[in-house]
């Protein structure tokens, strides 16, 4: 791993899994499926779109490293990122195996970022998403992975407040 930083984010990203975990596990399962407004994702929606992006951008972490410069990244409409969140999908996940997969995922990260070199950090690439053209690979490090998390974690308690 490339820096002393990158074991920090590592730590948020880490706390951040066992926080929803723990609000997870403290929930009953009927709550999770329930949606604050017509607008809004339910808990497991959340969860859901949680696994699927740190999947997602994981990959596509590695496989900058690999081939460095090359495009990477989507937009909100990416079949992938629109199949994690619909309901009958999401209907299908049981609590316990969204805790499991989420706890699976910080292996995964930390699995990653060990790959991660300082020099790495600093490259850029384009993007699918013209919002993130151009960005550092720190860039998808820290927003889409660790902060990503960190935000849908602080939605998840909001969300569920409403519907309880």
């Amino acid at each position: 791993m490339a820096t002393a930083v990158l074991n920090e984010k590592l730590e948020v990203f880490k706390k951040s899994i066992d926080d929803i975990t723990t609000v997870l596990k403290k929930t009953d399962e009927a709550a999770l499926y329930v949606k604050p407004s017509e607008t809004e994702w339910s808990a497991m929606q959340i969860v859901s779109h949680v696994l699927e992006a740190v999947d997602f951008w994981v990959d596509d972490l590695e496989a900058l490293l690999v081939v460095p410069g090359a495009k990477w990244g989507r937009n909100h409409e990416h079949v992938r990122r629109l199949a994690a969140v619909d309901e009958n999908v999401v209907f299908r996940i049981k609590k316990e195996d969204a805790i499991t997969a989420l706890q699976n995922l910080v292996p995964k990260v930390e699995k990653a970022l060990v790959k991660v070199e300082e020099e790495d950090l600093v490259k850029t690439a384009p993007s699918y998403n013209p919002n993130f053209d151009g960005k550092p690979l720190s860039f998808l490090v820290d927003h889409l992975i660790v902060k990503h998390v960190t935000g849908h974690y602080g939605q998840l308690v909001r969300h569920l407040e409403k519907v309880q």
